[in-house]
């Protein structure tokens, strides 16, 4: 990992990636995450704690986190897994399956092609995922 890419807050243990940042390998961090706008990893990526994924950034490989929000217009072209609660937000794009072990939301005009969960999800909007499963109860609601 560069370090000019990557700054680290020592009280909570997040680490910063400044936006247009860019990364060739797998990404893993010991701690939580807040990734600037229109960030590339060409690789994984691997948050041991919280992960805030900035509008437009994309993701080559997988995401694993314990809690992830995903920012609007973001590609992961892998899988999304996470400990606790997933949110996806507008026009998000997943190649493969988005599962939590938590609950989901998931926003307007999100891909995929599979979302599962173990608690609900909330699906607000017309979204093109292929398949969804939830553990307890599936809420939809019009945009």
């Amino acid at each position: 990992m560069d370090p000019k890419f990557i700054k680290r807050h020592p009280e909570s243990g997040t680490f910063i990636i400044k936006k247009f940042s860019f990364f060739e390998n797998e990404v893993n961090l010991q701690g939580n995450a807040v990734v600037g706008m229109a960030c590339d990893f060409w690789g994984d990526l691997v948050v041991k704690g919280n992960l805030a994924l900035g509008k437009g950034s994309k993701v080559k490989g997988n995401v694993i986190a314990e809690n992830a929000t995903i920012g609007a217009d973001c590609e992961i072209n892998g899988n999304i897994k996470v400990v606790g609660n997933l949110t996806l937000l507008d026009r998000t794009k997943v190649g493969g399956l988005a599962y939590a072990d938590g609950n989901m939301i998931v926003r307007p005009m999100v891909c995929a092609r599979a979302a599962e969960c173990a608690g609900d999800i909330h699906v607000t909007g017309r979204t093109d995922i292929k398949s969804i499963q939830s553990g307890r109860k599936l809420v939809v609601r019009t945009g």
